[in-house]
């Protein structure tokens, strides 16, 4: 019965299109640098000199009113943003979750510059915090300042990491997330960029270089760094390449080569602080209305002390059992999806495996989204996450149906 209700009040807020105003999930600032880049490349009409351009009649020019200069770009630009996203959750495992209905979280985003400098920040809020360790219900998602040029673009301050894929187009998210690894803002400096046309070969790069963590991913507690109670990722070095082709707006292919190394500071743990190596290789098509990406990733070195097998308290009658984690991980995403209309149906499946402990985890995750326009979005997902023992026995560590309704403005 808990089950039907809950499919029916998902579509009751499907079909409810007056709730708010909306864009994508991502809060990032809008990829300004690329579009500009292309357009300071394309050649200006006409500018090629001719030889046998006829001669010039100087009574007819003088009849000619002069021609105006073309208008100068604004030196001093300030942009508002902000969103908010309604959110229904109704879990069916594990059996002590319960329902509920929140506004999941608003943001604001400011983007102000003169000339080629400028300031970014994504400001962030909710009735509750988002996770046990934020420090209280507002943050700062990102905050950085900013040179940018047609080519390279460079921040300073809080921003995103750009180890592998950025996302998956999802609200609810893969494993990756609630590992730390996507949608991860830390401090430090970001040189990025792209080369190319608009049609034809580009190269995207990221090289970045972040002396802490931002405190304020996703991660589950116990599942990054950053949540163990004085631990800190620190020395954080990520570099990233995308060669990439375009035929057109609507078709092309990319391909991305990542690294990452920082240090995990756990004072848990006896000894210096540990070194932690991650590689990745992943793809996006886009091919019409069909888009389709992967990504597959390693990690060598411990950051956590007590996943994926967490503490078990003393009882009256068996000892404590201590938490045991893994130094060798792997991670597999896979997804796609289609548009039609104003419907884009999606499908992600992400995966995690923890070699050293053997412990494997999956989740699933179909969705069937409405974009009413550029401003509103609705989406429906169900995620079906399980993790299973080096013996091959199973549990649910989610199984919902997420419900969003995504205002921007």
């Amino acid at each position: 019965m808990r089950a039907i209700v809950g499919w029916v009040w998902a579509a009751c807020l499907l079909a409810a299109p007056s709730f708010a105003l909306g864009q994508g999930i991502t809060s990032t600032p809008p990829r300004r640098v690329q579009r500009e880049a292309d357009a300071a490349q394309k050649p200006e009409s006409g500018s090629k000199p001719s030889d046998a351009a006829p001669a010039k009649d100087p009574a007819k020019d003088a009849s000619k009113p002069p021609k105006e200069p073309p208008p100068s770009k604004p030196l001093f630009k300030i942009e508002l943003h902000g969103g908010a996203w309604l959110f229904y959750y109704q879990p069916f495992q594990p059996p002590e979750e319960k329902p509920f209905l929140r506004m999941h979280v608003a943001h604001l985003n400011f983007d102000g510059s003169i000339g080629d400098f400028g300031l970014f920040f994504n400001a962030s809020a909710r009735d509750t915090r988002m996770r046990e360790f934020y420090e209280g219900p507002a943050w700062l998602e990102e905050g950085y300042f900013y040179y940018k040029h047609p080519k390279v673009m460079v921040k300073v301050g809080k921003s995103y990491s750009r180890f592998g894929l950025f996302w998956d187009n999802s609200f609810f998210g893969p494993i990756h997330f609630y590992d730390g690894i996507k949608l991860d803002p830390n401090y430090g400096i970001s040189i990025e960029g792209t080369a190319g046309k608009e049609k034809g070969p580009r190269l995207g790069y990221f090289a970045q270089y972040f002396l802490v963590d931002g405190r304020t991913n996703g991660s589950y507690v116990g599942r990054d760094t950053i949540s163990i109670p004085g631990a800190r990722r620190r020395n954080i070095a990520v570099l990233r390449l995308e060669p990439a082709y375009h035929w057109n707006k609507d078709t092309s292919i990319l391909l991305g080569v990542s690294g990452q190394y920082f240090q995990a500071d756990i004072p848990a743990l006896a000894g210096t602080n540990r070194d932690v190596l991650r590689f990745a290789l992943d793809y996006t098509v886009n091919l019409g209305p069909v888009s389709a990406w992967g990504e597959a990733s390693r990690q060598l070195g411990q950051s956590v002390t007590e996943w994926p097998i967490p503490p078990v308290p003393a009882t009256a009658t068996t000892p404590a059992v201590p938490g045991r984690a893994s130094a060798k991980n792997d991670y597999l995403l896979v997804g796609g999806e289609a548009r039609i209309w104003k419907f884009v149906a999606r499908y992600n499946l992400s995966a995690a495996r923890f070699h050293d402990v053997g412990v494997t985890e999956y989740m699933h995750q179909p969705g069937l989204g409405y974009n009413m326009n550029d401003y509103l979005q609705f989406l429906v997902e169900y995620a079906h996450w399980t993790q299973h023992d080096a013996l091959g026995y199973g549990k649910f560590l989610d199984q919902s149906v997420a419900t969003t309704i995504h205002g921007y403005f």
